[in-house]
């Protein structure tokens, strides 16, 4: 018999949700919640808005009537918004979803280790947990909640750059000119055809220091001379903890037609797998000192 953890069924509900970054909330209500309220206020079926706005991102949620096609209201409201797409905010990220309980995790593992940094388990739990647990038939998507993300931090030095006459704007068209990977095409020689790429991404702290930010062909100034650039990790605010420590959370989400009982036993096998592994790879990772090899434990 199919079995589920929650019943097949999708409610009269769509919520969209906006991504913006770092914007601050008043700015966030003007330039993007009131606009997308104002757009799907215009689809049929619609009974009330329900609005929620907070730094960088804003939640709404349509409510239609019972009898109404929620798959319909769903293409209408995406129809919409793109309808508005060019008078938001550069860079924003939308996204539109029915409200069923296929969009709820069914189950969950975490990830916990006693040596490396959350950088490196978010790393490891997206690059390698994740597809290898997708595989698994009947799994719509493992989400990753929790850990920690690398980012550089330039702090700029105020004096520094009214001296030089170099502002804000400069500085950040710089670093992005400056961090790219593009083709370029091919090259034909001698019967032989080569793909040519431009690599100009930044990989270490030591890369974006020396990118040049103003060459006036006197003097050439770096980034390092009008600012303090440092590796840190990335404002994270949701916060996982699995046995005392803080850890990440793999989130198994099933498909709306799968059987909740062979993804769950397909699921089990394939993650003892991806333990034996991991204990495998952290048991030949050795370092060599001294003509002895020293065990690392994971």
């Amino acid at each position: 018999m199919q079995t589920a953890l929650f019943p097949e069924i999708t409610f009269p509900k769509i919520k969209i949700i906006a991504d913006a970054g770092q914007q601050p909330v008043d700015k966030m209500m003007i330039t993007v919640t009131r606009q997308l309220e104002n757009a799907v206020k215009q689809v049929p079926d619609l009974q009330t808005i329900r609005s929620i706005t907070s730094r960088g991102s804003c939640e709404l949620s349509a409510f239609l009537n019972w009898n109404a096609d929620v798959d319909l209201a769903e293409g209408r409201i995406q129809a919409k918004i793109g309808e508005i797409a060019n008078t938001l905010p550069a860079g924003i990220n939308i996204t539109v979803e029915r409200m069923n309980p296929s969009i709820l995790p069914v189950m969950g593992y975490t990830m916990e280790s006693h040596s490396r940094s959350p950088i490196e388990m978010k790393m490891l739990a997206m690059y390698t947990a994740k597809p290898y647990l997708s595989r698994v038939a009947g799994v719509s998507e493992v989400r990753v909640i929790g850990g920690k993300t690398k980012e550089y931090d330039v702090i700029l030095n105020q004096q520094k750059m009214n001296a030089l006459g170099i502002t804000p704007d400069a500085v950040s068209a710089v670093i992005a000119q400056n961090n790219i990977i593009q083709s370029n095409g091919y090259l034909n020689d001698y019967r032989q055809m080569y793909l040519t790429i431009t690599d100009a991404s930044v990989s270490s702290l030591q890369q974006l220091q020396n990118i040049v930010v103003s060459n006036n062909n006197k003097r050439i100034t770096l980034l390092k001379d009008i600012a303090d650039v440092s590796i840190n990790q990335a404002k994270e605010y949701v916060k996982i903890n699995a046995n005392g420590h803080e850890g990440l959370l793999l989130a198994i989400i099933k498909q709306p037609n799968a059987n909740l009982i062979d993804v769950s036993n397909q699921m089990t096998k394939q993650v003892n797998d991806l333990q034996k592994n991991f204990a495998e790879r952290c048991y030949h990772q050795t370092l060599l000192y001294t003509g002895r090899f020293c065990e690392r434990r994971c």
